[in-house]
């Protein structure tokens, strides 16, 4: 073993400026190499709970997906500012049939923020408005039910039907946001390194090359002895 140290520290000495150089221009190589300009780009995501008040269209998240949020008229309608090249960054991917999740890809990262927001915010929007028409159908009926003069006949049918418009009143509920990825939180793709971190794997990779060139002749002759 030791005799194994004497020839390592001896390569070592003998190679010492080339042990020294490579990590040294390696690094150089890294910094300057003309790459990691490309820019960086993010995903932003935002996860919707549908709406529930019996409307298949905006309550079952094919339908969603397929009638609206992949479908460029829905855009032209509600979003005109958004172009193809914009859509063609997006994903729309139905969790169940109730939570659909949206993805937008873009650069920089405040772009895939506020179009992920925007079309998140379309979207409720619309739902808010079918919601409500669907409440306001709701509380008609039974103000016009709970003012209407019955026999004591249908006293108890009448007490049901409004009992039943009650609960369903209580129950229905709009699409809302689950969840909304923050600015300092966006995912980062295809992130480019910048000079310094080049420089940094360039001197480890040549710290690497140096020592496999002093180790690996060592490891040659154990196995040929």
């Amino acid at each position: 073993m030791e005799l194994i140290v004497n020839r390592l520290a001896q390569r070592s000495k003998k190679y010492f400026l080339i042990l020294i150089a490579v990590p040294i221009f390696l690094g150089l190589v890294g910094w300057f190499l003309p790459v990691g300009k490309e820019a960086t780009t993010y995903t932003a995501e935002a996860t919707l709970s549908l709406g529930s008040y019996d409307y298949e269209p905006l309550n079952n998240s094919k339908n969603v997906i397929n009638n609206l949020l992949t479908n460029a008229s829905f855009y032209q309608k509600n979003l005109p500012n958004l172009s193809k090249e914009n859509l063609s960054k997006l994903q729309v991917t139905a969790v169940t049939d109730k939570i659909i999740k949206l993805s937008y890809t873009d650069s920089p990262k405040e772009n895939a923020t506020e179009v992920i927001n925007q079309i998140s915010t379309a979207f409720l929007k619309k739902d808010q408005i079918k919601f409500q028409e669907k409440k306001e159908i709701i509380q008609d009926s039974i103000q016009s039910l709970s003012q209407e003069k019955v026999s004591e006949d249908t006293l108890v049918d009448q007490q049901r039907f409004l009992n039943e418009l009650n609960t369903t009143l209580f129950e229905i509920k709009p699409a809302s946001l689950l969840e909304s990825t923050d600015p300092s939180e966006v995912m980062t793709n295809n992130k480019a390194l910048n000079s310094k971190e080049r420089a940094v794997a360039g001197i480890l990779i040549g710290i690497t090359l140096a020592c496999a060139w002093v180790l690996i002749p060592e490891l040659v002759r154990g196995q040929s002895e």
